[in-house]
């Protein structure tokens, strides 16, 4: 009996009764013979049915080639592209030193009100927290014998 995917647990027969594997793209063929009925007029709904393949699946699929006009699966996995240039980490760093308690979420709406990013090259929140945590100096390194609170200290006392 020939081993098949289906058989050794990784996939199954969905609602419609059409075969796959978990968590592995649907074939080519299928997702261009998709493409084809929708440009025929076949409504998403009918291709699905015909097809065997999830509505949500047809859905994604046509999504994304009206998108980008590629019928290719996505790519699963991998490192984003890197948006925080140099000329951005800089610009982040300056706010910052202008004005130390700007919140990041004030730093990404300037990066975009002052045209140094667009809404595809915008750093995420997280990302310019994390640009502010390990690449701007922070001016917070006073001496200790200006702080206020260690002057109160009894000898061996520490903060």
């Amino acid at each position: 009996m020939p081993h098949n995917s289906i058989r050794s647990g990784h996939g199954g027969l969905n609602q419609l009764g059409g075969a796959f594997v978990n968590g592995r793209p649907l074939p080519e063929v299928v997702r261009q013979r998709i493409v084809d009925l929708a440009h025929q007029g076949v409504r998403p709904c009918d291709i699905s049915r015909q097809l065997r393949v999830s509505h949500g699946c047809v859905s994604k699929i046509l999504g994304r080639y009206y998108e980008t006009g590629s019928i290719r699966p996505g790519v699963i996995g991998g490192s984003k592209p890197k948006v925080a240039t140099p000329k951005v980490v800089e610009k982040i760093g300056d706010y910052k030193r202008q004005n130390p308690t700007m919140f990041a979420w004030e730093i990404r709406d300037r990066l975009l009100a002052e045209g140094v990013c667009d809404n595809d090259t915008v750093p995420s929140v997280s990302s310019i927290n994390r640009i502010i945590r390990t690449k701007v100096q922070q001016p917070f390194n006073l001496p200790m014998d200006s702080c206020v609170a260690t002057k109160s200290l009894s000898p061996g006392h520490t903060l």
